[in-house]
């Protein structure tokens, strides 16, 4: 389907001159659930409490899609991945099938910021090539992905032994632990980069508007042997919530935990096969990275800070989709889960109230709610919700509901998070292709019951029903 957009975004008209704009700058993180401890997890990460303290933590955001490629899409575009349909993990080529699509980038750009971005914004880390006349500079850091011969040993043999075949299928250990610097892997080098190139930026005339994405916790886990130090192998447990709701299709659950069979460690045919010693070390291994990744945008923040320009900057940190941690009797995304949609998200905005929120937000509605703090034009195509009210008194509701989709085969699950409800459906070319899911969160939070046969919850399956109808149709519009 090609979009086709016309905007009078364009125009370097602007409530605010370019001298008064404020800065953005734009930290995005791959695979992290609401894994903080500013969120109530047992995890190490002092820089983004610092950040939640200091600006406006969401406590319900909610991703569009729980996988990378169409969730950046979706966010930077403006549009759901419903409409767009790209739906893919990686969505290679978007740009072709929409040549006119205004993202977030091009449309700052084109509105007199300087747009720089590294790391990993839209799938992949190439974003230089993706997006290469829409941003005025993509920095490249140079770093290793695994240092050690053990990581990447059975990776070798394996592709080896399948000559011709997608050597992405053989990948190496699901975790590494080596004695390095921050600085020896790819996000530490990114980090150094981004902080270097903050210093620059903020003496600068123009504001700028500087994407930086980090990959960790994205599989394989690995970070320097410090901040695997800073957890005991021992506390980590499974999730108590290892079963799902009564109906759940099992195409739909993502059982085999796809992504993770890939690596030369996995054991079984899924990962109820799984041993204790491999799920400990998994768990362990994502809190490490999380901890990692901490550290790395602590200096991206220290970084603003000494530059002068922390005063003029709004700093927005988001992560693309949630995770399951063994959840479900599975690990990965790729669901339509609570776990899988719900996503760490803050905000912080000069002159703005502090504190956290419980108001409904969608990650769809960061492109207007940029456009609107910054006093450049909101593009007439974008499907989000400028949220700025929230901003100034965060006891305000925004949505009634957070929408997701997910494709499985033939079918497309179509999800809301609605009050305390979690309500999903499937459907094929010819409409409801199996029986839906409403779930209580507040009474069962790990999301194994099923509530449609229920006669005390017939109003609120009713409600449920209706408030998705609704925004499918608004996702197509």
């Amino acid at each position: 389907m090609k979009i086709i957009l016309l905007s009078v975004a364009l125009s370097l008209t602007s409530v605010l001159g370019a001298a008064d704009r404020p800065n953005v700058l734009f930290i995005a993180v791959d695979d992290l659930r609401p894994e903080l401890a500013t969120y109530g997890a047992e995890v190490q990460t002092p820089n983004l409490d610092r950040l939640a303290a200091s600006g406006v933590r969401f406590d319900r955001a909610y991703c569009n899609q729980a996988v990378c490629g169409a969730s950046r899409l979706s966010l930077m575009g403006g549009l759901y991945p419903t409409k767009t349909g790209e739906q893919t993990f990686h969505v290679t080529d978007w740009r072709k099938r929409h040549p006119e699509m205004l993202t977030m980038n091009q449309h700052f750009r084109a509105n007199g910021y300087r747009t720089l971005g590294i790391g990993k914004v839209y799938h992949g880390t190439n974003g230089g090539k993706i997006e290469a006349k829409n941003w005025d500079e993509w920095l490249e850091a140079k770093g290793a992905s695994y240092v050690l011969d053990e990581s990447t040993a059975e990776m070798k043999r394996r592709r080896k032994a399948n000559p011709g075949k997608d050597p992405s299928s053989f990948r190496g250990r699901t975790t590494e632990s080596a004695d390095v610097s921050d600085e020896t892997y790819r996000d530490g080098a990114r980090a150094v980069a981004a902080a270097e190139k903050i210093s620059e930026l903020a003496a600068g005339e123009e504001p700028f508007f500087f994407a930086v994405g980090f990959i960790k916790p994205h599989l394989p886990f690995i970070a320097p042997k410090r901040y695997w130090d800073l957890y005991e192998r021992d506390s980590f447990s499974m999730p108590e919530n290892r079963s799902w709701p009564p109906g759940y299709p099992e195409k739909a659950r993502n059982a085999k935990a796809g992504e993770m069979s890939k690596y030369s460690d996995y054991e079984g045919k899924s990962p109820v096969d799984f041993s204790d010693d491999l799920n400990q070390r998994l768990l362990h291994g994502y809190a490490a990275c999380v901890s990692y990744t901490d550290a790395n945008i602590g200096k991206v923040l220290d970084a603003l800070e000494a530059s002068g320009a922390a005063g003029n900057t709004i700093v927005v940190f988001w992560g693309d989709h949630g995770w399951k941690l063994g959840d479900h009797s599975s690990w990965c995304k790729h669901t339509n889960f609570e776990v899988d949609t719900r996503v760490p998200l803050m905000m912080r905005v000069p002159g703005k109230e502090t504190g956290a929120t419980n108001a409904l937000v969608e990650l769809i509605d960061l492109y207007p709610t940029l456009c609107e703090l910054t006093g450049i034009p909101v593009p007439h195509h974008l499907q989000g919700e400028s949220f700025v009210p929230l901003l100034s008194d965060l006891s305000k509701e925004h949505r009634s509901s957070a929408y997701s989709s997910y494709p499985h085969g033939e079918m497309m699950g179509h999800s809301i998070r609605m009050g305390a409800f979690r309500y999903t459906e499937w459907h094929d070319e010819e409409g409801e292709a199996e029986p839906p899911v409403l779930t209580d969160l507040v009474v069962d939070p790990g999301e194994e019951s099923n509530l449609i046969w229920s006669e005390n919850h017939t109003e609120d399956l009713a409600k449920a029903r209706a408030e998705l109808k609704k925004r499918i149709a608004q996702a197509l519009k």
